[in-house]
């Protein structure tokens, strides 16, 4: 995970990438969880993806307010 992080931290469009991929993630797990009907485990699931979706969001924002090192 730290690797991903410098990686982010050089290249910004990486960075970017990982926001929106962790918020199309948050918001499919967030439609998931609404549409499980009572499913224990989808809405378990969906839980899990949600912050894993915002864990990414935290991660790229991060990389972007570092920037790079010099």
């Amino acid at each position: 995970m730290q690797a991903l992080f410098e990686k982010m931290k050089a290249n910004r469009r990486l960075a970017i990438a990982v926001i929106v991929a962790g918020t199309l993630l948050f918001m499919l797990a967030s439609a998931s969880r609404q549409g499980a009907g009572g499913s224990a485990l989808v809405e378990l699931f969906s839980s899990l993806c949600m912050v894993v979706g915002v864990v990414m969001q935290f991660l790229g924002l991060a990389a972007l307010l570092k920037g790079p090192r010099r």
